[in-house]
């Protein structure tokens, strides 16, 4: 079993526990929980990482407007990289939202009605029990709500390109009561990543830097063909 295929099958199975309102939770259950929280999002936080610097690479003017907002909040907070320091990070959050919606990992949801649903304006209805695929990747990739969607540009992320969007439409730690468990404990990590990197490196593209990058034709998990490969450059202060 891979990686991906033993995440949904952790993930399924804490979902079961947690749909059982008269279970009652042993020490062990909130151990194996805590345990899923650091191991489940080890991969995807890496992936998300890997493709970030790739984007960063190929885009100069976006990496160097990242790096003057990791200096300026450093400076601002006297160097401490706390959770004040990575809250004032709102450009790297636009930077990290553009990443997961061009390049979302888990490509699909599937999920299960608990009750019947008309869906507004059809004659659709999904019965309780029934199963629904969720096709994040497509969803993210749909010019009606991301115009030019193979290009990465940050920028959909302001507040204003959000609020014009309906809900529903970026996905990727899922959303509801039954969204990603490790969301916020993923998203501290990759800024604390990009904070770390861009303070000390200048990323760019090498001789064996694949453009476009070619992906992996597996079901269900996105990852790059042929890796990712980029120089780091020491920055010399």
């Amino acid at each position: 079993m891979s990686r991906a295929e033993q995440y949904q099958s952790d993930l399924r199975h804490r979902k079961k526990l947690f749909a059982d309102e008269s279970k009652k939770y042993c020490e062990l259950d909130i151990i194996a929980n805590a345990m899923l929280l650091f191991t489940a999002g080890s991969e995807t936080v890496t992936a998300t990482a890997s493709f970030c610097f790739y984007e960063l690479a190929l885009n100069k003017d976006i990496q160097d407007r990242l790096r003057a907002e990791i200096i300026s909040s450093k400076i601002k907070h006297g160097g401490q990289i706390n959770n004040e320091f990575l809250e004032d990070l709102h450009y790297a959050d636009m930077v990290l939202d553009e990443t997961h919606r061009k390049y979302t990992i888990i490509t699909a949801l599937l999920r299960g009605a608990t009750q019947n649903y008309n869906v507004p304006g059809e004659s659709l209805m999904i019965e309780k029990g029934q199963k629904v695929l969720i096709p994040i990747y497509s969803i993210h990739h749909d010019p009606k709500y991301y115009p030019n969607p193979e290009t990465f540009d940050p920028e959909r992320f302001n507040a204003e390109e959000k609020s014009k969007r309906p809900n529903g439409t970026f996905l990727p730690f899922g959303d509801g009561p039954r969204h990603c468990i490790g969301k916020r404990f993923a998203e501290l990590e990759l800024k604390i990543i990009l904070t770390k990197m861009l303070s000390r490196f200048e990323i760019s593209p090498c001789e064996k830097t694949e453009i476009p990058l070619q992906m992996k034709k597996e079901r269900g998990i996105t990852s790059p063909k042929n890796g990712i490969w980029l120089n780091f450059s020491p920055i010399v202060d």
